[in-house]
C-alpha cells in the first residue's frame, strides 16, 4: 500500500519526536552520565563531585552535573504527558477532518 506523506503528517510525526525527546532528556543526561561514570569505574551521586579521570582531565564535576539533571524529569515527564495528550487531540481532529473530506468526495 503506497501511503502518502501529507504535510500535517510530517508535522505530527515531528512534533511527536520533539515532544518525546525534550520530556525524556533529562533522564537521557542522567543515563549518560551513569554509563560513562560506570565505564570509567567512577562514583556518581548527588552529594557531590568526585573525582573521575578521563584522558587527562577531572570530568568528575560534569557528571555530577549531568546526573543531577535527571531531576528535572520530575517537571519535563509531566510536561511532556500534558504536550501528548494536546498532540493526541490535534492528531484525532486531523483524522476526523481527513475521514470527512474523504467521504463528502466519494
Amino acid at each position: 500500500m503506497n501511503a502518502r506523506r501529507s504535510p500535517a503528517n510530517v508535522w505530527l510525526a515531528v512534533s511527536f519526536c520533539v515532544i518525546v525527546v525534550l520530556a525524556a532528556s533529562p533522564l537521557i543526561c542522567a543515563s549518560i552520565a551513569g554509563a560513562i561514570a560506570g565505564l570509567l569505574g567512577c562514583t556518581l551521586n548527588e552529594g557531590g563531585a568526585s573525582g573521575c579521570i578521563f584522558m587527562g582531565r577531572d570530568i568528575g564535576e560534569t557528571l555530577a552535573e549531568m546526573f543531577i539533571a535527571g531531576w528535572l524529569a520530575f517537571v519535563t515527564l509531566p510536561a511532556g504527558l500534558f504536550a501528548l495528550a494536546m498532540w493526541l487531540v490535534v492528531a484525532c481532529v486531523v483524522v476526523f477532518v481527513r475521514w470527512r473530506l474523504r467521504r463528502r468526495q466519494a
